[in-house]
């Protein structure tokens, strides 16, 4: 695990300049207001949870069953083609997060936004199949769809951060209040990224039915070229650099500079799409720099389990081994790691993908102890 230290000073800079820059787009009034829900109220312990939180790329949009309908709706073929999402995948998918026992779940590639080049890529199409699976088996859809938000350099509208929803159990927690209004949640612009139709990070609050504790759950997608590739706007960046400036800016903006969520426990968790470890050019490194550690880290061995597998199985069968993790789950240096555990999509030794596999992500999930911050 790593220890806290100051931040590497070239990355420093270079996040401190894309901080400057960032956009958020405000989904509720209370997101500003220290008063609307943060610490423990005085006089009274603080509350501890033990909280089971998962994280899955599910390649709703980008695993598609043919290589017509990977370039009509992605603008390009598919690397790993797999059955029609509505058809019983999404559904799958579902099976995979109950079977997991997980109280929470961040998803990603839920489909993506409508841009001038792709008019007709949408999200409602893949949220809806997965939604009403998880409805149906207890969890619910944490908000995610900000209306009127929109792009700030190409001005057309933006749904849900492009494809990225949190579920959670509805017999634990809620997203609305003990009077039924909905909790602050919010999203985060990533101007660095490449995406034309928008990079962006979303966070939700939660709350513990019986407790009552807050927690804020953050769910992240970052930036996917390798360094020297050249992107749709025409840049050509150090990659490694901007996975490290978005996670760090993410994590600055909700530990630090939100006057909310800075009073409760954050959990980030996601796709950051790279293993590396690197200082000032990889998210382990931004949220290293900012006292957060990798869950799987901190988990002691023997309760690692799944680890001989990439997260990433990029469609192959069998599964790729090895100690390359791109998903991950992120918690405050010092939080106790009760277990993280990597699921296997499959674990035969041949077969075809489209018969054995849900995505080409194996989902992770790791059991949490967080607590209300003292006051």
């Amino acid at each position: 695990m790593r220890t806290f230290r100051p931040p590497a000073r070239l990355a420093g800079a270079l996040a401190a300049a894309a901080c400057a820059a960032a956009v958020a787009v405000s989904a509720s009034p209370a997101s500003a207001s220290p008063a609307s829900g943060g610490g423990p109220a005085a006089g009274r312990p603080a509350h501890k949870l033990d909280l089971r939180i998962a994280t899955y790329n599910v390649c709703g949009h980008g695993c598609l069953p043919t290589k017509e309908i990977c370039v009509a709706t992605i603008g390009r073929d598919c690397a790993t083609k797999l059955p029609p999402w509505a058809d019983g995948r999404a559904a799958a998918v579902a099976d995979d997060i109950v079977r997991a026992r997980a109280g929470v779940v961040v998803t990603q590639e839920i489909g993506n936004n409508a841009t001038p080049t792709q008019p007709i890529v949408d999200v409602e199409s893949y949220r809806k199949p997965l939604t009403d699976a998880m409805r149906a088996r207890g969890y619910e859809e944490a908000p995610a769809d900000y209306a009127g938000a929109r792009h700030p350099q190409y001005g057309y509208p933006l749904k849900s951060g492009a494809g990225r929803y949190t579920y959670y159990d509805a017999r634990r927690f809620s997203h609305l209040d003990e009077r039924g209004r909905e909790l602050p949640h919010d999203l985060l612009w990533l101007p660095d990224s490449t995406e034309i139709y928008g990079k962006t990070m979303t966070w939700n609050t939660l709350r513990d039915r019986v407790t009552g504790m807050r927690f804020v759950v953050v769910n992240m997608h970052l930036e996917y070229r390798k360094n020297g590739a050249t992107d749709p706007n025409g840049w050509t960046k150090n990659w490694d650099q901007v996975r490290y400036a978005d996670a760090r800016r993410t994590a600055e903006y909700l530990t630090r500079d939100n006057a909310y969520t800075r009073t409760l426990p954050v959990v980030f968790a996601g796709d950051m799409n790279s293993a590396s470890q690197e200082d000032g050019a990889s998210a382990y490194d931004a949220f290293a720099d900012l006292g957060y550690s990798d869950a799987h880290d901190t988990a002691p061995a023997n309760r690692r389990h799944g680890d001989e597998y990439m997260s990433f199985n990029g469609g192959k069968i069998p599964l790729p081994q090895g100690p390359d993790k791109i998903d991950h789950i992120f918690v405050k240096a010092g939080t106790p790691v009760r277990q993280w555990t990597l699921v296997p999509q499959t674990t035969a030794q041949s077969g075809a993908a489209w018969d054995l596999l849900r995505s080409d992500h194996n989902m992770v999930h790791a059991t949490v102890r967080i607590e209300e911050p003292a006051r």
